[in-house]
């Protein structure tokens, strides 16, 4: 089996103040064979003229509601000639083995999914222990086969098996990764490894407060996995 071909996807909206540093991270991959989509819902910003400046694609979709992201992420996935795909956020960094990483998974024929070590960019210590308390909830619910007791976003899948579970379901407010890694366990193994790091914002974690950012998202699991569904918006 030769390497995969990665399609990166970037959802974005107003986000010239972070993607910088998540482009520049992409061009510091030591894999080579991938392309970066970045999918822009309408940004009043540089966003889109500062994806262009590092030579990557952009497309430009509609947003419909205040977190459209699963509708971005399928658009960005049309567009893709990649075998496999990587969801970034806008405010997230990949490391540089990040892609090697992924690709060496993908080398056993069972593996449609994965998702890696996710910590906070700049964060401090209550943060760390945080992001880092989630990666062990994400590992155990990964072994024990119940994905999943944490949630963290910007996974990776074969586009094959992605599409045909039908990608995102645009009608979820939140917790679409989730859901996906859900869904897509039926056409094989959905796994989590530690051997590369995604730094992110905590930008979320701050605006919410930390107990309020550990209520809302126990909050949006308990939604999910009574109701299927997500009842308030991820703003």
């Amino acid at each position: 089996m030769g390497e995969k071909m990665f399609s990166v996807i970037i959802p974005t909206f107003n986000e010239e103040r972070i993607i910088e540093a998540c482009l520049r991270s992409l061009r510091r991959q030591r894999y080579s064979r991938f392309e970066v989509i970045v999918v822009d819902s309408g940004s009043h910003d540089r966003t889109r003229e500062i994806a262009r400046r590092y030579g990557y694609r952009v497309v430009e979709v509609e947003r419909r509601r205040p977190h459209d992201v699963g509708s971005a992420k399928n658009e960005g996935a049309r567009h893709a000639v990649g075998d496999a795909l990587l969801f970034l956020d806008a405010d997230t960094v990949a490391e540089p083995n990040c892609l090697s990483v992924l690709e060496e998974a993908y080398e056993d024929p069972g593996v449609v999914g994965v998702s890696c070590r996710v910590l906070p960019l700049g964060g401090n210590g209550i943060e760390m222990g945080m992001y880092q308390l989630n990666n062990i909830l994400a590992r155990f619910a990964n072994r024990v086969r119940v994905h999943e007791f944490s949630y963290f976003s910007c996974h990776s899948y074969l586009k094959a098996p992605f599409l045909k579970v039908g990608g995102f379901n645009e009608d979820l407010y939140a917790c679409e990764d989730l859901d996906l890694s859900l869904r897509i366990r039926q056409m094989g193994r959905f796994i989590f490894t530690s051997e590369t790091t995604l730094w992110t914002s905590p930008r979320r974690l701050r605006t919410w407060s930390y107990l309020g950012y550990i209520s809302r998202y126990v909050r949006y699991l308990v939604q999910y996995y009574l109701d299927g569904k997500i009842s308030d918006y991820y703003i």
